[in-house]
């Protein structure tokens, strides 16, 4: 009896061992990704898709809560209405265009942050879990900061790989541009 929950005991810690190894394997090859411009690597740990409405969504969000909380927007006439339509239609297809892994190298090649981003190494490797923070069973965040502001980076289990499938934004992201 003593033997059988030995084996069991071991193989549930095996088993939480694989599970922690591969979020922080997709986290580190998503680092990876980003380091060296990989597309192919940057792709296969980011569900686009998700992440996308997660940015149309939030975007849309902050203009809708504009127009209905400043008095002189209250008042836009019928075509003042339609024209803010179409500049959420363009910022959904700007979004759509250029938030993918090609924007993201783009992006990064023009970024003054670039240098700060750590080489992937084994040090990163066994540092990840430092800075991973559990979200659920299937799910953990990273917090990314810039400027004091923090942006959360939020991972979901697909299998055995981890996507990142949203990125919350500071509540007030939007301020400085009036």
């Amino acid at each position: 009896m003593f033997k059988k929950v030995k084996y069991f005991l071991t193989l549930i810690l095996i088993l939480v061992i694989f599970y922690l190894f591969t979020a922080i394997y997709s986290f580190h090859q998503l680092h990876r990704g980003i380091f060296y411009n990989d597309k192919k690597l940057i792709d296969k740990y980011i569900e686009w898709e998700s992440v996308r409405n997660n940015v149309k969504n939030y975007i849309n969000i902050k203009i809708l809560n504009k127009t209905q909380s400043e008095e002189k927007l209250k008042n836009l006439s019928d075509v003042e209405i339609l024209l803010s339509g179409f500049a959420g239609k363009f910022i959904e297809i700007a979004i759509d265009t250029y938030l993918n892994s090609d924007g993201i190298i783009l992006l990064l090649e023009k970024s003054q942050k670039k240098n700060e981003i750590p080489k992937p190494s084994f040090i990163t490797f066994i540092g990840c879990p430092l800075i991973m923070h559990n979200n659920g069973i299937n799910s953990f965040y990273i917090n990314y900061e810039i400027e004091g502001k923090k942006y959360p980076i939020y991972f979901l289990r697909n299998g055995i790989k981890w996507k990142i499938i949203k990125i919350e934004f500071p509540k007030k992201l939007f301020e400085k541009m009036k």
